[in-house]
């Protein structure tokens, strides 16, 4: 009797398994490699890149023995960078980058950590991460590529001569190709952008707005000399009616906006002079379309998403 319930039971249990497992079955999503990479893949291309890294990082953590493993690091370093957040890029990036390889995906690798140093606001070490490239490199396409990228980086930090030098480092080949010839002529040119002398606006500010009239503030310049000439000849008026506590106050004030008017001048002038040559940047880059994007190529079947300077000239 024993054995039967027993028996019996193991029936039951056997019924019950039978009739769960095609159901399991059915709901069981089973992901390959392939497919987590391209769901990544997907959501980068789709613009949702801390998913994308959170799919590409799943994908590193299931598939170790996947050629594509470090590809798809550095993808997750490309995708934190488009989600704003550099310093996490940075943290991927150096896994591919500490071992010193010059293979393709690590040139692209230290070219990538050098764009998530400038967006961190890290110029010195976005450009030695530059440097390092050219010193490591052997390829000449590579370095002129890298000077190229330091180039531009002066050019956005307004040093022309650093940029000229960077330029000039070039190869013969590679100035034809990154255009160098007509970024140096163009450059040749800064000193044909206007300026005014901080100097001369301060002393030209000894009239009140005569330094805001000089840096093509009219409005400043207006304001200046009705408040200074205001406030010194109400002061006059008050030592002259015998209202000594009044002019005091009144010259004392006036000695402060006279001060504030001179350094006005001074600083109109920094920011036209800064102005002027941010606008120069700007339209130099607008003339030759300068744009950082991805490019992509293959090789030996795994798929490389290059950050390459892709330039458009007008003329």
């Amino acid at each position: 009797m024993r054995l039967q319930r027993i028996f019996l039971s193991l029936m039951i249990l056997s019924a019950i398994y039978m009739a769960v497992l095609p159901m399991a079955k059915a709901d069981l999503l089973i992901i390959d490699a392939q497919k987590q990479y391209q769901y990544a893949q997907e959501l980068f291309d789709e613009g949702q890149y801390r998913r994308a890294a959170e799919e590409f990082d799943r994908f590193v953590f299931f598939f170790p023995d996947d050629p594509r493993q470090r590809t798809a690091i550095y993808k997750e370093g490309e995708s934190f960078l488009r989600a704003s957040d550099g310093l996490t890029a940075l943290q991927y990036l150096s896994s591919l980058i500490e071992h010193g390889e010059m293979d393709d995906l690590a040139v692209e690798a230290r070219f990538l950590t050098a764009e998530c140093y400038l967006s961190i606001g890290d110029t010195d070490h976005a450009v030695a991460q530059l440097q390092d490239i050219i010193s490591r490199s052997a390829d000449s396409a590579i370095k002129d590529r890298a000077y190229a990228r330091i180039g531009w980086i002066l050019v956005d930090q307004l040093n022309w001569t650093g940029a000229r030098q960077a330029f000039g480092h070039v190869s013969n080949d590679g100035r034809k190709r990154h255009r160098i010839d007509i970024l140096e002529s163009s450059l040749e040119q800064t000193d044909q952008i206007p300026y005014k002398s901080p100097g001369l606006a301060g002393t030209l500010s000894i009239v009140p707005g005569g330094g805001q009239f000089y840096c093509g503030r009219y409005q400043d310049a207006a304001t200046a000399l009705i408040v200074n000439g205001g406030l010194f000849w109400a002061a006059y008026e008050s030592f002259d009616h015998d209202l000594n506590a009044l002019g005091s106050l009144l010259s004392i004030v006036g000695v402060g906006f006279y001060a504030a008017n001179i350094y006005g001048a001074v600083s109109s002038a920094h920011k036209f002079n800064l102005n002027h040559q941010k606008g120069f940047a700007e339209e130099l880059k607008q003339s030759v379309r300068i744009q950082i994007g991805p490019s992509s190529s293959s090789r030996n079947g795994v798929l490389l998403d290059k950050i390459a300077m892709t330039i458009h000239f007008t003329f």
